[in-house]
């Protein structure tokens, strides 16, 4: 039955690299601060993120992106794993996107890197030359047990995710919360495309 299990389903054991060979994913993680009297818009941001976000992020071979909050030290840890295999190519195409820099210019107000210089990464920042383009600090794994996910849903979101502030209305490319840090002259996804 193992065999019968691991031929049939062998796609989905390890992912596919470009070259059709089985690669392992990898793991990332990230630590940033989150501004308390910015936390109701993040969580009503990520109460439903963007579907284009979404999208850009599993065309970019991201999957199980969790953002988890500690409320004692207002810190925001991320987690993802990514199945590709040109990582920086990869997250170029997510920066490059026009609607996540868009997404971006809602969340880096409510957020407070702890190192970082310039304009934000919406703007097209690079941040501390000590530390370039780490907006969230990047996280050494300190252990895995081992036993990795062997396949992911196409879909999102979560169907059983609930809402952190449900008494908030969803928001979307076209209907973002008021909250930004863009300059005056950029007013819509559109003016990047």
């Amino acid at each position: 039955a193992l065999w019968y299990w691991t031929t049939r389903h062998e796609g989905r054991r390890l992912p596919l690299r470009s070259d059709g060979h089985h690669a392992p994913a990898s793991y990332h993680g990230g630590l940033i601060k989150v501004r308390p009297e910015c936390l109701d818009q993040y969580l009503q941001l990520h109460d439903r993120t963007w579907e284009q976000v979404l999208s850009r992020m599993y065309e970019s071979n991201i999957r199980d992106f969790t953002i988890w909050f500690h409320d004692e030290t207002n810190l925001l840890f991320s987690q993802f794993v990514y199945v590709g295999d040109d990582f920086d190519a990869d997250m170029a195409n997510i920066a490059a996107d026009p609607i996540v820099r868009w997404w971006w210019s809602f969340c880096e107000p409510c957020q407070e890197p702890f190192h970082w210089s310039g304009p934000p990464p919406s703007q097209g920042g690079g941040g501390d030359p000590a530390r370039p383009g780490e907006w969230w600090a990047p996280l050494r794994l300190a252990t895995h047990c081992g036993a990795w996910a062997t396949a992911w849903a196409k879909a999102w979101p979560k169907p059983d995710f609930e809402r952190n502030r449900p008494e908030l209305p969803l928001t979307s490319k076209d209907a973002p919360p008021p909250l930004h840090n863009r300059p005056s002259w950029w007013t819509s996804y559109t003016q990047l495309q």
